[in-house]
């Protein structure tokens, strides 16, 4: 179990695999800690966002690392960065986010006996884990992956950090971790960027996907149920917000893409800087993907109080109560989830009963002024 640092101020060193993402979901976090007294620093991949994250008061570590790859070589010189940065930055905690990152802190940390409180932070499974291991040499990479993480998740002095219940008891059940070894804090947003406003007028309704554009996401469903609604004369306009991963074997090409945009009554925004502002132009948020840790955008929708259809998977179900603050429907079912996308659409009660009921929940349960305690306590105290 992790014993806490006990200090008032920590030195708290984030590993992370881009500097976009961590400005993405965890800046806000790292600012309300060195508010709060701390000194955070973040080693990630040198990129654009460098220099916001040092404008916040943040040390920036380099660590050179390409995307969504997984090689022994890039692995090793990725956690002798980390080692190098925890020495130089005297790290009291240091939190890994994802899997891969928990990789480099666990090696990092071999051999070493003073070590800093070590928090893994699981945001999601990863394509390793969400799909069936088809190939020999994916068979054997996940079983080297396994091995090396669950003995990080049974390293003295570590926490494993969980965003839904789904994974955390998997992982119980999977690693054989105990109740003082795990702890469940959910992905958070800033209440202050709520700003929701009425939805736009309609008919025509606006649906709109926030994410990249993966086949993992449900991207083939969501453009077959679109498709679907349309032909049953439900007026119905598609954008798709996000761009595609070149370096995910689970992204659609550029080419598809644009196909998709093509289409009547669908339209590709790419990558998006306004996601809020696209969100409150839409009647409705479609999410239906196969597995998530915690989606940032539906707290997103929440914020703008617009009603949300997901499916009921790990992630999506931590915030959507079905009936109450969205609707939930079965994964990989583009049946399933016309009808579900139909009724919230032509029934605007439905539609602005689950929307209210959506920003209620995420304003108490998953803003930063909720969560970011729990952070303050685990780095002091070891615990929630």
């Amino acid at each position: 179990m992790a014993e806490g640092t006990g200090k008032l101020n920590p030195r708290i060193l984030f590993v992370s695999a881009a500097d976009w993402a961590f400005r993405a979901h965890r800046l806000s976090l790292a600012k309300w800690l060195v508010a709060q007294g701390a000194t955070v620093g973040v080693i990630c991949p040198p990129g654009e966002a460098v220099a916001e994250l040092e404008a916040a008061g943040l040390q920036v570590f380099p660590m050179m690392l390409s995307r969504d790859k997984i090689s022994p070589t890039e692995t090793l010189a990725a956690a002798k960065a980390v080692r190098k940065a925890i020495d130089g930055f005297k790290a009291d905690v240091l939190h890994c986010i994802s899997l891969r990152c928990v990789l480099f802190g666990w090696l990092a940390m071999r051999g070493v006996r003073e070590r800093p409180m070590v928090v893994n932070h699981v945001i999601g499974m990863g394509s390793l884990y969400s799909d069936e291991a088809r190939s020999m040499k994916l068979r054997l990479l996940r079983g080297g992956v396994d091995w090396c993480l669950r003995r990080a998740f049974r390293a003295p002095g570590a926490m494993t950090v969980f965003q839904n219940h789904d994974d955390l008891n998997w992982w119980r059940d999977h690693a054989g971790l105990s109740g003082n070894q795990l702890a469940c804090l959910p992905g958070s947003i800033d209440g202050a960027l709520s700003n929701p406003t009425p939805e736009p007028d309609g008919p025509p309704w606006r649906m709109i996907f926030v994410g990249r554009l993966l086949k993992d996401k449900g991207m083939a469903e969501l453009i077959e149920a679109h498709a679907a609604l349309r032909a049953a004369g439900v007026p119905v306009e598609l954008a798709l917000c996000g761009d595609v991963d070149a370096g995910n074997p689970k992204s659609f090409t550029r080419g598809e893409a644009e196909a998709f945009g093509n289409v009547e009554g669908c339209e590709w925004l790419g990558r998006r800087d306004d996601v809020l502002a696209q969100i409150a132009t839409s009647h409705l948020l479609v999410l239906p993907t196969y597995r998530e840790g915690l989606p940032r955008v539906l707290l997103e929708a929440g914020l703008m109080r617009r009603a949300v259809v997901a499916t009921d998977v790990p992630g999506c179900r931590e915030v959507v109560v079905d009936g109450e603050s969205g609707l939930l429907c079965k994964a990989r079912d583009a049946v399933a989830l016309t009808d579900a996308i139909q009724k919230v659409l032509e029934d605007g009660d439905l539609r602005e009963r689950l929307a209210e009921g959506l920003h209620q929940r995420v304003n108490e349960k998953f803003a930063d002024a909720v969560v970011n305690p729990g952070w303050w306590k685990l780095y002091t105290e070891g615990r929630l």
